[in-house]
């Protein structure tokens, strides 16, 4: 494997001239990620609102009765 030495860092972040298109790839994907891990972060949070705003009213509005039939009226 003659063509994978490097002797100095700036060489090596050149990756044999395609330095360019490898490191705007690895930047990409780390942009991707970290978009993403936001995007869940924020649907998490939005969950845990909607959850606490739902336990909230249902802790404020009685206990409603089941509705029954006419035949359970009946019973």
């Amino acid at each position: 494997m003659s063509g994978l030495t490097w002797e100095t860092v700036s060489a090596w972040l050149a990756m044999g001239g395609y330095g360019l298109y490898v490191w705007g790839s690895m930047g990409m994907c780390a942009a991707v990620f970290a978009g993403e891990l936001l995007s869940l972060r924020a649907q998490r949070h939005a969950l845990a609102k909607e959850d606490a705003e739902t336990a909230g009213a249902a802790a404020q509005t009685p206990a409603r009765r089941p509705v029954l039939t006419q035949q359970e009226q009946d019973a």
